[in-house]
Formats: C-alpha cells, sequence, structure tokens
C-alpha cells in the first residue's frame, strides 16, 4: 500500500485490547490518516459524532457491551466501517452486509488495506 494511502483521512478505532489498538494506530498513522481511539464504549460513542471520520473500524465487543449502537451511529452517518474481532460475526454481517469483517489476529496492514479499500 502506498504509504499516505489514508492521507487527509480521520480513521475511529474502536478496540477494547491496547496491544491491538497501538498497532492498529500505529498502521493507520504511517498510511497518513488521523486516528481515533476509542476503548471503551461511551468514548466510541462519542466519537463516532465527530464530523471529520472518513471511516471506523469495530470491535464487536467491548468488554461486556456489544458495539450495535456504534454500528448504527456509523451507518446512520453514512461512515463506512468495518469488523475487526475474534467473535462471530455472523448476525453483524446480516445487519450490516457492507461491513467487511477480519478475525482477530490479523496483521494491521490487512485491516489498514480493508479500510482504504472502503473509501474507494
Amino acid at each position: 500500500m502506498d504509504s499516505h494511502a489514508l492521507r487527509g483521512r480521520s480513521i475511529l478505532v474502536v478496540e477494547e485490547e491496547p496491544h491491538v489498538s497501538r498497532q492498529l494506530i500505529d498502521h493507520f498513522r504511517r498510511a497518513g490518516a488521523t486516528v481515533f481511539a476509542a476503548g471503551k464504549l461511551r468514548d466510541a460513542l462519542y466519537l463516532a459524532e465527530h464530523p471529520a471520520l472518513s471511516a471506523a473500524v469495530v470491535n464487536l465487543r467491548m468488554g461486556a457491551d456489544n458495539t450495535t449502537r456504534v454500528c448504527r451511529r456509523l451507518s446512520h452517518l453514512g461512515i463506512p466501517f468495518m469488523f475487526h474481532t475474534r467473535y462471530d460475526a455472523t448476525e453483524a454481517s446480516r445487519t450490516w452486509p457492507a461491513a467487511p469483517v477480519v478475525s482477530k489476529p490479523a496483521d494491521s496492514a490487512v485491516v489498514v488495506n480493508m479500510v482504504a479499500g472502503l473509501m474507494h
């Protein structure tokens, strides 16, 4: 991927696992993106409202909570998103068929490329 493929884009990373979040943030920044990271559901709901968001990477679960409300909000705002999760995404895929799913563990570069593809 072009090292600046996401230049000028803002990406929301909804991920509770700190090491996974750090890896994604690093890869998105190297691709030229501004990154907003949420490790808690309330933060994800707040950041989903950011007017500059271009796309999002969403884990299906945040602790005991699922991220359905975040996905609904992103969808309503027309912000493309994908799932990066270790959980069964069958139901989420039925609800949001345009949202690709990458199962954990996955190379962060795969996730970054998938997000770049969502915006073309």
